[in-house]
């Protein structure tokens, strides 16, 4: 014979009733709900206020409702289900437990419970959940529908050329030596960032936005990129637009060949970035974003920092606590990052002699490494324009009296038009002599001859053929 049932409890963080199992969804989402938690029941024929109302249960019923469950939840889940009666009527008592590993899904979609609702979780905090209760981080999990018909098998072969591999390496034998096997459920996240033709189709967040922005302030663009790829060609066409949006000048060193001096050091940049693409969080909603303005360049990496480090251990020696291992082994084995806790300190070195300040810092979810330039006394006498950027890093590699006559000279050999050219050159690398032309006021001819001069004084090279190069300014 059926128990007697206690009096229902009324609705709460382990409690909820529903009317009947037509609810059953409802019941699905809310035992999810409860195993992500601290467990709970589910009273099927009681009404919200706990008043009895009743269900018939069929043959079959109940091995139904089971496998509704089993099915639709993640990692599947097996209440124990059963039947009571009360006075007037009978009801169903659905107990689940506390599940080790969270969360737990149902529909496709992970659940909590909260009060006494069930609360969908954001991606990041359920990734978060899983990390801590499985011990497998996010570049570790599988990519659902990435098949090895999206690897891009240039990708593999770069791969296997930067770490001395032979080119002839199985692909299976590589991501077995990197720690990342195919499995059953197919290829790792950090499989699909490295070798995917084109990972953004599987893992939207993975974009690289750039930027380049007029004065101080993300207002009005200069110019403006949106990268995708696997992560190797990212690294690769994020410092090409770096390179491509700042400045360079020309340093004096008593040699024949002349010292080309970027406006912020090359190694900080790519340290800055590679830290970015490596250690940002991918599961929570955002793109690592490289910034640049007038007076500094930024870099954002979506995320914050581990519990366990804060923004003033980034300044000294610290342990390393890597977001993403897996995909942070493969990248130390392309050359491309040092010793894991070491890189905000190369960044700092790196930029010690540039009269660049490094600062770290947390904002709107993302950590946030900030290239600032100090701000420099003007020198006295240096020529104007272009000519006054020359002189005071040449001032610096030969003494002052030759930056001055230096920068005097370069200052006045410039032409307004040729100033007017290269500024245009500096924000559209690309341009043709033709839009030059249009944007100045003269003609195509005299536009080539200005950059025939300009080249031949030492002040722009062309990178490339005449169609498909660009244009770069070896001054500021």
């Amino acid at each position: 014979m059926n128990p007697k049932a206690a009096p229902t409890p009324p609705e709460s963080e382990r409690v909820e009733c529903k009317q009947s199992l037509g609810e059953w969804k409802e019941i699905v989402e809310t035992c999810a709900a409860f195993a992500t938690a601290q467990g709970g029941t589910i009273y099927v024929g009681v009404a919200s206020d706990g008043t009895p109302s009743g269900i018939q249960i069929g043959k079959g019923t109940l091995e139904d409702l089971a496998n509704k469950i089993k099915l639709n939840t993640d990692p599947p889940q097996y209440p124990a289900i059963e039947m009571t009666e009360t006075e007037t009527s009978k009801l169903l008592a659905i107990r689940i437990e506390e599940s080790p590993i969270k969360p737990v899904w149902a529909f496709g979609r992970p659940v909590k419970r909260v009060g006494r609702t069930n609360q969908f979780l954001k991606r990041d905090e359920a990734h978060r959940l899983m990390t801590a209760t499985t011990g497998r981080t996010w570049d570790a999990l599988p990519c659902e529908g990435f098949t090895e018909k999206d690897i891009d098998r240039k990708a593999v072969r770069d791969y296997l050329r930067r770490t001395g591999m032979k080119l002839s390496t199985p692909l299976d034998d590589l991501l077995k030596n990197l720690g990342m096997p195919q499995t059953s459920s197919g290829f790792c996240n950090a499989a699909v960032l490295l070798f995917g033709k084109r990972p953004q189709s599987f893992l939207i967040e993975t974009e690289v936005k750039c930027g380049r922005f007029e004065g101080t302030s993300s207002v009005n663009f200069l110019d403006e990129r949106t990268l995708e790829g696997h992560i190797l060609s990212q690294l690769e066409e994020t410092l090409a637009f770096v390179r491509r949006n700042t400045r360079q000048a020309i340093r004096i060193t008593g040699k024949p060949e002349r010292e080309i001096v970027p406006e912020y050091p090359d190694d900080a940049v790519r340290e800055a970035i590679t830290n970015a693409l490596c250690h940002r969080d991918y599961a929570t909603v955002g793109t690592v974003q490289v910034r640049i303005f007038d007076d500094r360049l930024e870099v954002w990496n979506p995320g914050l920092l581990p519990p366990d480090l804060s923004i003033e251990d980034l300044y000294r020696q610290h342990a390393s606590y890597p977001r993403n291992p897996r995909l942070a082994h493969a990248l130390y084995r392309a050359r491309l990052i040092e010793h894991w806790g070491t890189g905000t300190l190369r960044i700092i070195r790196a930029c010690e002699g540039f009269n660049i300040r490094v600062e770290f810092s947390i904002q709107a979810g993302s950590f946030v490494a900030r290239l600032l330039k100090k701000p420099q006394p003007p020198i006295e006498g240096v020529g104007k324009g272009v000519g006054k950027g020359v002189g005071k890093r040449v001032g610096k590699g030969v003494g002052k009296r030759v930056g001055k006559r230096v920068g005097k000279r370069v200052g006045k050999s410039l032409s307004a038009k040729q100033q007017e050219i290269l500024n245009l050159i500096r924000h559209d690398p690309h341009i043709s002599a033709k839009r030059i032309a249009a944007k100045i006021g003269i003609s195509t001819r005299k536009i080539e001859d200005h950059l025939r001069k300009l080249q031949i004084g030492g002040f722009l090279r062309r990178i490339g053929p005449r169609r498909g190069g660009h244009w770069e300014v070896l001054i500021q």
